[in-house]
């Protein structure tokens, strides 16, 4: 009797036991995998990131879960250990598991595998891509003169852009060149979206030669990065620049003051500031004219200048012109002249044709009684033109209205008498 009462109860329990793991089997299936969020979204050779999964039990009933691991012979999983021992999660609940890894030197697509044990109920296992490629923020210089002139300061900028799948933070953009002045030490851009791009403009005035160098800090998630980008920073002649050249000059004397007269022309590319004239030993500037203040001279445009001035013995005499760039920096241009010929040469010896100089004309460029134009139209003679152009509507009109034919038929009438 004892024997059979045994058996039953043995009986009852396993039934028990049946239903319970098939309760607790019902209750894991209703859990799924319902996000995973990666920051960064792809990783550098050697980053750290974070993957987080999200769980939800969709049932009614709480669902006992052993531990949750993230399996992968590709990456480092940093916190490892960090859920062996998880518990329950109620019916209509969420909760997350985040994952610290680092990545090798490899690039590649890794997928590693999240695994939720829920004991004798089973588990949940499902992998998660992971990228890890070695691309960099592309940097360029922009605006780079052939040439660059010390003291001269060049507008020059550093565009950013991000070829990554995902977004690059705190980006800074920094000068690291001695021997320049810089209107900004560094600049701040901050985010930038893949597949876009900034551009910071930095004003570069250089002090000698050498490498130009900007370095882009920026961040890929917790990770910190940099990058350089370096050109050649060579002196030479600046094609582009105001260059000031000095021609129909004349020289007479009254006594022992010399007066030198002429024009002074810009055939450089840019503007020039702050244009004066005057003369260098053995030559001394003397009233009334001492200098000749021109101020500014655009491209192509001209004007006139006249300085008297005394000497000690004979030889040329330096005429030197100074100006000023944009940026407030002087430069000097120096023609030799004598004292008894029309002829110019520059400092570097080469000598102009002679040229004479109307003693009418006066600054501005006026030439003559008809005179001409600067800024570009020097040789353009504007009266005549004006007076041709008169003249010919003049005798158009008279044409139109008979004019012309009674003047004839008058002069046929008289000459007919005459005969």
């Amino acid at each position: 009797m004892n024997y059979k009462i045994g058996i039953a109860l043995l009986i009852l329990v396993a039934f028990c036991g049946i239903a319970a793991a098939a309760d607790d089997s019902d209750a894991a299936s209703q859990i799924s995998v319902t996000g995973i969020t990666q920051s960064p979204e792809t990783l550098m050779p050697g980053d750290q990131g974070f993957i987080t999964v999200t769980i939800t039990n969709s049932g009614d009933e709480s669902a006992s879960i052993d531990r949750a691991k993230l399996y992968t012979n590709d990456l480092v999983v940093v916190n490892d250990n960090a859920y062996e021992v998880v518990g329950d999660i109620g019916g209509k609940n969420s909760m997350e598991f985040s994952f610290m890894v680092e990545a090798g030197l490899t690039e590649g697509i890794f997928y590693p595998s999240f695994y939720l044990d829920f004991g004798s109920a089973g588990s949940l296992r499902t992998s998660i891509p992971v990228i890890v490629e070695d691309s960099t923020p592309q940097v360029s210089l922009l605006n780079v003169p052939e040439t660059f002139t010390e003291g001269k300061t060049e507008d020059i900028t550093v565009r950013v852009g991000n070829p990554r799948d995902g977004e690059l933070s705190a980006i800074t953009i920094t000068p690291v060149t001695d021997g320049i002045k810089s209107d900004q030490t560094s600049y701040f851009v901050g985010d930038l979206a893949k597949d876009k791009s900034a551009e910071v403009p930095f004003a570069i005035t250089p002090e000698e030669e050498g490498d130009l160098t900007f370095v882009v800090d920026y961040r890929n998630g917790v990770n910190e990065h940099s990058t350089t980008v370096s050109i050649p920073m060579t002196f030479g002649t600046d094609k582009t620049s105001a260059a000031l050249v000095v021609n129909e000059v004349e020289v007479s004397s009254s006594g022992a003051t010399y007066t030198v007269s002429g024009d002074v022309t810009n055939a450089g590319l840019e503007e020039a500031y702050s244009v004066m004239v005057t003369v260098g030993d053995p030559g001394t500037p003397t009233s009334p004219n001492p200098v000749a203040v021109i101020g500014a001279l655009e491209p192509d445009d001209f004007s006139g200048f006249e300085v008297t001035y005394t000497r000690q013995g004979s030889g040329d005499v330096p005429v030197l012109v100074t100006y000023k760039d944009e940026d407030g920096n002087i430069y000097e241009e120096e023609f030799s002249v004598t004292s008894t010929s029309t002829s110019v040469s520059s400092a570097d010896g080469e000598s102009g044709a002679p040229a004479e100089r109307s003693n009418d004309g006066g600054p501005g460029g006026d030439r003559s009684m008809f005179g001409s134009m600067g800024s570009g139209f020097a040789q353009i003679p504007v009266i005549p033109i004006i007076l041709g152009i008169f003249i010919i509507v003049g005798g158009l009109v008279a044409w139109r209205k008979g004019f012309l034919a009674r003047a004839r038929d008058s002069i046929r009438a008289r000459l007919h008498k005459e005969k």
